[in-house]
């Protein structure tokens, strides 16, 4: 089995013009090529591996999803395709954001990059 991790997968934010993001129609197209080529493991695949160790070589040529940071695009637009699909993401929630009821420092940074860029500035010391 091999895994694939994403992060931001989502539609195209205006006011950030440099945001690094995986736009949702391409990730539809990667789930075509991975269904295509590999498979995508299943729920009940998935589940299987518990009582059953050895259906790990089943799975050894599909793909497992991953996603980081549950992110609102990730219920909104990535759970309804997977579960178009039947296809099991694996999603990580970090409890700060909950905990806190904040954005995480590395969120706040990739939206002041995808604002103003992160290029272009240099310094002589």
């Amino acid at each position: 089995m091999k895994i694939v991790m994403y992060h931001y997968v989502r539609e195209s934010v205006k006011n950030l013009p440099f945001f690094r993001y995986l736009s949702f129609s391409n990730f539809k197209k990667q789930l075509d090529f991975f269904e295509a080529n590999f498979g995508l493991v299943s729920f009940e695949e998935f589940c299987r591996l518990k009582t059953e160790p050895d259906f790990i070589s089943c799975l050894k040529n599909k793909i497992l999803l991953s996603f980081d940071d549950g992110l609102k695009e990730h219920f909104s637009l990535v759970y309804p395709e997977l579960l178009k699909r039947k296809a099991l993401g694996i999603f990580f929630m970090p409890t700060a954001v909950l905990e806190e009821e904040k954005a995480l420092c590395v969120h706040k940074i990739h939206y002041l990059l995808g604002h103003g860029g992160g290029g272009g500035v240099s310094s002589s010391i």
